[in-house]
């Protein structure tokens, strides 16, 4: 059964997010920076957990917040599987509004900033809805989106294909990734992901080999947009000693128990979980 979440989102007039910044002491995500929110009560709906929990956290009442969406995805941490109702408000507060009454602080925060602060998995879930959504777009604009085309590639043991990025990679540096990258104008996702793993692998895949498995929306804070990244997948007879790395400190097979817990991109977190969790992993790996 799904743990119920509740959380509230508060965008004030810069388009910055009211997030709280987790202490050594949280049960889960320590140190972490994430949305106000938390645990849905016994008999209580999501809407009225999520007006609790924004007073409780922040003493901050009469907000008129609106349901973004309800999320649904494995938390590695709790390991469990958590629903999580996303509320979202257009304010004119500030930071002298807001009480901290749990963890370090709660601030407002530009998001185009997120990618500089210790980021929780639940974060990279909700920023595409929040950015993304048509309240935010209509009062602060959308940056154009870029296209992406990854791939995850299995070995004959199960272990996925990942790269370790280093510190000048210019999005989520220092973390764990796909191999993939930018789509060229005009180019088709799926010829992108070709291109994109000979040139950071040296490997070159046979026309037909990758099957499309998802595309997902990823707020990029770097670039300040939600944008669509392309993921395809496939099974491959290849070791690390037929890999070259030209891109970032190592790009190895990785054992998916370890996979799952490494610290992920954001394209990572999502990716990831769902791809060894479906039935494209388990045909691939029979």
């Amino acid at each position: 059964m799904s743990k119920r979440i509740a959380v509230a989102v508060l965008v004030d007039e810069r388009g910055w997010l009211l997030l709280q910044e987790r202490d050594e002491h949280a049960p889960v995500n320590p140190d972490e920076w994430s949305f106000v929110g938390g645990a849905v009560e016994p008999g209580e709906s999501e809407a009225e957990a999520a007006v609790r929990e924004l007073a409780e956290e922040t003493e901050i009442t009469g907000v008129d917040l609106s349901h973004v969406e309800t999320l649904h995805y494995f938390c590695d941490d709790c390991d469990e599987d958590h629903d999580v109702a996303l509320y979202l408000a257009l304010t004119d507060l500030t930071d002298a509004d807001v009480v901290c009454h749990e963890g370090r602080r709660i601030v407002f925060v530009d998001p185009r900033t997120i990618h500089t602060l210790r980021w929780g998995a639940g974060m990279v879930h909700g920023l595409p809805r929040i950015i993304g959504h048509p309240a935010y777009v209509a009062r602060f604009g959308r940056v154009e989106p870029h296209g992406f085309g990854c791939v995850l590639l299995v070995d004959a043991h199960g272990r996925l294909l990942l790269q370790e990025r280093d510190e000048h990679a210019p999005i989520d540096p220092d973390r764990w990734g796909l191999p993939g990258g930018h789509l060229e104008p005009g180019e088709y996702p799926e010829a992108g992901a070709y291109r994109e793993v000979e040139e950071e692998t040296g490997v070159r895949l046979e026309p037909g080999s990758l099957e499309r498995f998802d595309t997902f929306e990823i707020f990029h804070p770097s670039y300040g947009s939600v944008d669509r990244v392309h993921l395809y997948v496939a099974r491959v007879d290849l070791t690390d000693a037929d890999i070259d790395c030209h891109e970032g400190r190592q790009i190895v097979f990785v054992d998916p128990d370890l996979a799952r817990h490494l610290d992920l991109t954001m394209t990572g977190v999502l990716a990831v979980p769902a791809f060894l969790g479906s039935e494209a992993y388990r045909r691939l790996t029979r």
